[in-house]
């Protein structure tokens, strides 16, 4: 089977015919707000007394939805339904599995201004941001297919003339995937899409902030013909739910996103043996950054202002790779500042249907956290743009920019996921490089320089798994800039690669005599 593979390509909606293919698919979406949504485990609908109820953080008197809340017992359920699927569904071969996750691709493409709608509504992303998620959801899939066909061919081992020998790549087992409300498409998508393509099966836990638009994904799973079992879906509570399935003695693998915290806590309930396992359970990790980007007395300030911006606000600085430490030397530092303040200044801030250049952050339990370290922020350091915040309509936080901030503060150590935007100042380039590795966090980062020198140091020493020059440390594209960081931010999965597949798979041997 020959397949290559394209990125898909987002949509421009400054063209008529998209912005009002976005806008019908909007009001479709709000005629279906407060649409009720099941468990389902093996197949089977299961509506729940106890509910989540979703809500649009935009305004957040409008409720999207209420999402069935599963208990221990239905996660009991789904772990052992994914088991009994397993059986069937790990000896479907390659072909069949590409073939069903082509016509997921499909319903995507089909379905794709509804899906953003639903993203739109219920994470208060803007068009642009919410088009770019199924636009990566699309690129993986397409990828975990070009991945899965290389990996058939096995491992190449040595032969001899009196022994054949197979070394090939097998599914391990049923599985769990807790998605995060940050990129509740996309990275859903990755994580199912991972597991199904290499024979495996899952449990779907998705976040408790975006349910809906995590059930607009299992009806397309459904919709395509996959087999009951092979993915179940099982919204609830993180400490009930998430504890049960990971506890579970036949749960073979964990794919999380999320806190370091949580990410933590799972690792090491995964570690513990539970009674009747029968093997150590993998944990698939990525749990965040404190993201810098360096600044140099070579670079180009206008150039590295707007990257600055667009990594620190982009999605409210909600994504795992946003710059939260912007890193620069004091020969330029004054201008830069200027020039931060200048672009941030211009951001304009609304609902996410009316697609502003920012939203609302995800939820009152995050504006509180993130105006607390605004507070702080402001103790630390001197507030030189935005600070201000309202939640009376919906959780809005302006965009925040605070300078003269120690390397050891606690708004340039610890994850705020929000926008706000650490600003220090170093003397030279070591320092520099110093401050941008001194946190417990290895995800992203970037440094704008000229300087040859000062790039090929930072391409040897800046220990982040995604490292750019000259350009924003988000926005990561599939094949093109494998995403995964380093210490606490994760197991440095790589996803959209053959490596990320891989931890769904082990090797096995097999040897022929023959004489």
């Amino acid at each position: 089977m020959k397949f290559t593979f394209v990125n898909e390509v987002e949509k421009d909606f400054a063209l008529p015919e998209n912005k009002a293919a976005m806008e019908n698919a909007l009001k479709k979406v709000k005629s279906q707000e407060g649409i009720r949504c099941p468990l389902i485990i093996n197949g089977k609908e299961i509506f729940t007394d106890d509910v989540i109820t979703s809500i649009n953080p935009s305004k957040k008197a409008e409720v999207i939805g209420y999402a069935a809340k599963g208990t221990t017992e239905h996660a009991n359920q789904a772990v052992e339904s994914a088991v009994k699927a397993f059986e069937t569904w790990k000896y479907t071969s390659v072909e069949q599995r590409v073939s069903y996750v082509q016509k997921i691709i499909k319903l995507f493409q089909e379905r794709r201004m509804e899906i953003n709608a639903w993203m739109i509504e219920e994470s208060g992303k803007n068009w642009g941001e919410a088009d770019g998620e199924v636009c990566e959801a699309i690129d993986f899939l397409n990828a975990d297919i070009k991945s899965i066909l290389e990996l058939d061919k096995g491992l190449d081992v040595l032969q001899s003339s009196d022994e054949k020998r197979v070394c090939k790549y097998i599914p391990i087992g049923a599985g769990v995937a807790v998605t995060p409300w940050n990129f509740p498409f996309s990275l859903m998508v990755g994580m199912v899409g991972g597991a199904i393509i290499t024979g495996n099966t899952i449990t779907m836990k998705p976040a408790s902030d975006t349910p809906i638009v995590a059930y607009q994904f299992m009806r397309i799973l459904q919709d395509s013909g996959l087999p009951n079992g092979v993915v179940n879906f099982l919204p609830g509570s993180g400490s009930v739910l998430g504890e049960a399935l990971v506890k579970h003695p036949k749960t073979r693998f964990i794919d999380f996103t999320g806190s370091k915290e949580v990410g933590l806590h799972i690792n090491q309930m995964a570690a513990e043996m539970s009674e009747g396992q029968i093997w150590i359970k993998r944990v698939i990790a990525e749990m965040g950054g404190k993201n810098g980007i360096i600044v140099d007395d070579s670079a180009d300030l206008d150039q590295a202002a707007e990257g600055i911006v667009n990594s620190a606000f982009s999605f409210q600085g909600q994504k795992c790779s946003a710059c939260s430490r912007a890193i620069v030397l004091d020969k330029v530092y004054d201008k830069l500042v200027q020039k931060l303040v200048e672009k941030t200044s211009e951001l304009q801030q609304g609902p996410g249907c009316e697609n502003m250049p920012m939203g609302p952050v995800i939820s009152q339990k995050a504006y509180n956290g993130i105006v607390k370290y605004i507070e702080i922020g402001k103790k630390e350091g001197k507030l030189v743009c935005g600070g201000t915040y309202d939640d009376r309509e919906g959780f809005y936080i302006q965009p925040t920019i605070i300078k003269d901030i120690k390397p050891t503060d606690r708004i340039a150590q610890e994850e705020i996921f929000g926008p706000v935007l650490a600003v220090i100042k170093v003397s030279n380039y070591e320092e520099a490089m110093q401050v941008a590795n001194g946190t417990m966090y290895g995800l992203t980062g970037a440094v704008y320089s000229k300087n040859k020198e000062h790039l090929e140091e930072a391409a040897e020493k800046f220990d982040v798994g995604n490292l750019y020059f000259n350009r924003k440390c988000t926005a990561a594209v599939v094949q093109q800039n494998p995403f995964g960081g380093f210490n606490m931010s994760g197991t440095d999965a790589k996803t959209g690669t053959k490596d990320y597949l891989q931890n769904f798979m082990q090797l096995k041997s097999v040897t022929e005599f023959i004489g």
